[in-house]
């Protein structure tokens, strides 16, 4: 790293201050703000290993498609985020989803980022968890295939062993439609 490319970084992170920021303190207020919460436990609560069963329906009306797989959820940052990964296979070819899920304190918000093997879209969702409900729903807009698509994502555990997530689509005239339904059943440790 250049000398210039140093002063920048340092300027960047330490906001042109004589003396460290309170978010680079371990025991400041702005570390203690930043430490995981019960937001953050709705998410580590889904850490483990789950066998999935996909439901895809690709257009409104179409017939669905099922798949199997499996998803590995694992915590990181000490519970700040949890990683998801996917693997199964769809008409014969496999694929790969992955995802990054966490808590943002300063915006309230849960915020995901998801991709797939399957095309080269990246979906950046924020939502929140509603108590009442007991669900987390997220939603996104995103383009792909000249278009703006609408996601809409709901993840309702339904026991600490059993959850279901929808995708919901929409895109130009095309209404709503629940496009992808993933069932999941955690695997014995």
């Amino acid at each position: 790293m250049s000398p210039i490319t140093s002063f920048i970084v340092a300027a960047l992170v330490l906001g042109n201050s004589r003396t460290p920021a309170p978010a680079l303190t371990s025991a400041g207020p702005a570390s203690r703000a930043h430490a995981p919460g019960p937001e953050h436990a709705r998410l580590t609560a889904l850490v483990g290993t789950w066998d999935v069963e996909l439901t895809f329906t690709f257009q409104p009306g179409s017939p669905p498609v099922v798949a199997k797989g499996t998803s590995t959820i694992r915590s990181l940052f000490d519970g700040s985020f949890i990683e998801e990964k996917i693997e199964g296979t769809l008409n014969g070819m496999p694929f790969t989803t992955l995802a990054w899920t966490g808590f943002n304190t300063s915006s309230r918000q849960y915020e995901a980022t998801r991709i797939a093997s399957t095309n080269t879209s990246r979906i950046a969702e924020t939502g929140t968890w509603d108590e009442t409900s007991r669900r987390f729903e997220l939603k996104a807009s995103y383009p792909l295939a000249g278009e703006t698509w609408t996601q809409r994502t709901v993840i309702q555990p339904t026991s600490p062993n059993t959850m279901v997530a929808d995708s919901y689509l929409s895109f130009g005239t095309v209404p709503e439609w629940k496009a992808v339904q993933i069932k999941y059943t955690r695997r014995p440790k």
